[in-house]
Order: C-alpha cells, then sequence, then structure tokens
C-alpha cells in the first residue's frame, strides 16, 4: 500500500551533488522528499512516451504489439516506488524504464534515451 506522505519535519541529508541540505521527510514512512530539480514523473508519462515509441517503430517497420505494451506497463506499475514521485528521481525512472523495454522490445539504449 502507497504512503500518503505529510510532512511538517526536515532533516539534513545529501542531494545528488553531495552538498547537504535541509529534506521534508514523511511523518508516516520516513521517506526522504526529492528535493532536486530531477523530478519523476507519473506513470502515465511513461505510457504516452511508450505510445509515442510504437508509432515511432511502425514507421520505421517494426510492430510492437498490444502485449508487449501491457507487459511493460504491468511490470513498471509492480516496481515498488517507481509512480512515488515524492522520493524517485527522473534519471532513475528513466533508467528503470530502459531497461524494462528492452526485455520485450529489441532497440537500443540510445534510441530509446531520444523518445523519452
Amino acid at each position: 500500500m502507497l504512503c500518503v506522505h505529510e510532512s511538517n519535519r526536515k532533516d539534513w541529508a545529501k542531494i545528488q551533488n553531495g552538498v547537504i541540505k535541509l529534506h521534508p521527510y514523511c511523518n508516516k514512512c520516513g521517506t526522504l522528499k526529492n528535493v532536486s530539480s530531477d523530478r519523476g514523473k507519473k506513470i502515465s508519462y511513461f505510457v504516452m512516451v511508450l505510445s509515442r515509441l510504437r508509432k515511432i517503430l511502425k514507421k520505421r517497420g517494426y510492430k510492437v504489439s498490444e502485449t508487449q505494451i501491457r507487459l511493460i506497463v504491468r511490470e513498471l506499475s509492480e516496481i515498488e516506488g517507481f509512480d512515488d514521485v515524492w522520493c524517485i528521481t527522473f534519471s532513475k525512472q528513466k533508467e528503470i524504464f530502459i531497461r524494462t523495454i528492452q526485455k520485450y522490445v529489441r532497440v537500443s539504449k540510445e534510441f530509446l534515451e531520444s523518445v523519452i
């Protein structure tokens, strides 16, 4: 079950570049909030990217089936914290997304990064 994050306290923690900064944290589960500019996205963003990828590949003669799309979306939704934009960074989501797509569709990492 996902936590509905509530925060009224802050604690010191390192950000990505190593600087220590005050971060809000959840009173219920203790998760630190991502305060960087690398904000996470909801899963609907990645579903739209999949749709765009499918159209691009179709123009190039490669068919991506509905089953492949459903398997990718299901696997992403089962990853704990993937849809929790409060604590995950977009770069981490992108890494997971690319790895997941490459399990079901044969495309290069560089091509996927250009689509995202």
